[in-house]
């Protein structure tokens, strides 16, 4: 800087020389991700039926991901027989649906471990089988709105019915 001159630098939150704040916060956007989770048949019918597992996946996800989930939805997959002579079901798997807002797009697909960490921690808290391992977490998606028009050009069509009938009784006259 030049001689004598001063050089003021704010951060978010902070006051800048002049008074005023600095309020720059980034708004939270909505997300949503799969993430599907390898458990015996037995398991998966405890961890998907009542609440307890869907909010231990909840709360899991936020914790390991830092977001705040806004909807879980947990669903069996898998678990049927593998043959007619071969009594034995295959593999299960749970399968959790995320929609979450964040202000960041967080990479929630890299953090596989994490997720398997705090996942086995929660079940285990509610006493809901721990023996999970995470197939996937599927890369987040953004979530747009879309406006929907206030005004349907339907609702335009007797209005102009009307109008064009009246100019032409006028020009017939």
């Amino acid at each position: 800087t030049a001689a004598g001159a001063t050089t003021t630098t704010a951060t978010a939150g902070a006051t800048t020389s002049a008074g005023t704040a600095n309020t720059s916060v980034a708004a939270k956007k909505t997300y949503t991700t799969s993430a599907t989770v390898t458990v015996s048949c037995t398991d998966a019918d405890k961890i998907v039926t009542g609440t307890k597992g869907k909010d231990a996946f909840k709360k899991s996800f936020e914790t390991s991901m830092k977001v705040t989930v806004k909807k879980t939805n947990l669903a069996k997959t898998g678990c049927r027989r593998l043959t007619k002579n071969n009594r034995r079901l295959s593999t299960g798997e749970v399968k959790a649906d995320f929609t979450y807002e964040s202000a960041t797009n967080v990479a929630v697909n890299t953090k596989k471990t994490d997720f398997q960490s705090e996942l086995k921690k929660e079940l285990k808290a509610v006493n809901l089988p721990d023996a999970v391992t995470v197939k996937e977490i599927t890369a987040p998606k953004e979530q747009t709105t879309s406006v929907t028009p206030a005004v349907s050009a339907a609702l335009g069509a007797p209005a102009t019915l009307f109008s064009v009938a009246i100019l032409s009784a006028a020009i017939s006259w």
